[in-house]
């Protein structure tokens, strides 16, 4: 009689422990809806902002579907994601001139998708991040800067397209309301030595 208590007490704790995770996974899940504040100073009116999105283009490439990303990583100084931390899918931004980094993320290309989870089995949260800074670093992306006016109250995505013939890649804003393109100049950013 007593160790079927102790299985219910145990199956209890259990019980508890799950549904704190949920919790805390429930409560990370709602604050990463949230869109990221690009801008310095105190927080404004939405309709006194312009948004930008992280654009995801879908093509076929050697007869596979995939797809490809252009992640948001910088506004002007400002960092809004990189690897660790995640990606936002939209940032607000100030009206104005501004220059975005991105990373174009080549999914096609991407051999080492399993190495940090791989890792974060084997050795624990060390190992993990370990495995998955070796990931980032070997991971088929490349950053661009894109230059742009933006203005208050629209929208705009960040596309990275590539030609699945030439493989040339193209980094364009467009209104996410029309797909109308918007003026805008685009460069490599070249790795820091």
């Amino acid at each position: 009689m007593n160790t079927n208590h102790q299985r219910n007490f145990i199956s209890f704790l259990n019980m508890k422990k799950l549904l704190y995770l949920i919790c805390i996974a429930c409560t990370m899940a709602f604050y990463s809806c949230g869109t990221t504040k690009a801008y310095v100073g105190a927080r404004q009116e939405k309709a006194s902002l312009a948004t930008i999105n992280q654009g995801t283009n879908k093509l076929t490439i050697k007869k596979r579907k995939t797809q490809e990303s252009a992640l948001l990583i910088q506004v002007d100084s400002i960092s809004v994601g990189n690897y660790f931390k995640g990606y936002p899918k939209h940032c607000d931004i100030l009206p104005g001139t501004h220059t975005v980094e991105i990373r174009h993320f080549q999914q096609w290309n991407d051999n080492q998708a399993g190495a940090a989870a791989v890792g974060g089995v084997l050795g624990g949260a060390i190992g993990g991040a370990i495995a998955g800074s070796i990931a980032e670093s070997n991971n088929p992306h490349k950053h661009y800067l894109i230059t742009f006016d933006a203005v208050a109250g629209e929208t705009y995505n960040i596309m990275a397209v590539t030609d699945p013939e030439t493989m040339d890649v193209d980094i364009y804003v467009t209104k996410a309301n029309n797909g109308e393109r918007v003026e805008s100049v685009f460069k490599l950013k070249e790795k820091k030595e």
